[in-house]
C-alpha cells in the first residue's frame, strides 16, 4: 500500500469509516467551528481574533460532558472581553511585534 493511504486503524481513528449520512451529519454538528474559522480568517484586528477564538472555545467547551471546562472558557472569554483585557491583549501583540 503507498505511504498516503490510510491503514485500516487510521480510517477507524479518523471516522473514515462512516456513510455519506454519518457524515452529513458530523459536518452539521460541527460547522460552527467552520464559520468562526471564517470570521477569524476575515479579521485582521488581533484583538478581535482572540474574541472570536474564545467564542469559538466556549462553543466547543458547551459540547463536552464537563461543566469546569465550560465555566473556565466563560470567565476566560470574559475577562478577555473587558478593557484590562483588551489592554493587555494589545500590549502582548505589541510585545511581540517588537521581537520581529
Amino acid at each position: 500500500m503507498p505511504s498516503f493511504e490510510m491503514t485500516p486503524e487510521e480510517a477507524n481513528r479518523y471516522g473514515a469509516t462512516l456513510n455519506i449520512w454519518q457524515a452529513i451529519r458530523l459536518l452539521q454538528t460541527w460547522s460552527p467551528l467552520i464559520t468562526y474559522a471564517q470570521s477569524f480568517l476575515a479579521e485582521t484586528d488581533l484583538y478581535r481574533r482572540g474574541i472570536i477564538i474564545a467564542e469559538a472555545t466556549e462553543w466547543v467547551a458547551s459540547k463536552t460532558d464537563a461543566k469546569a471546562d465550560d465555566q473556565l472558557v466563560a470567565l476566560l472569554g470574559d475577562l478577555l472581553r473587558t478593557d484590562e483585557g483588551e489592554a493587555l491583549v494589545r500590549w502582548c501583540v505589541a510585545q511581540v511585534e517588537a521581537l520581529r
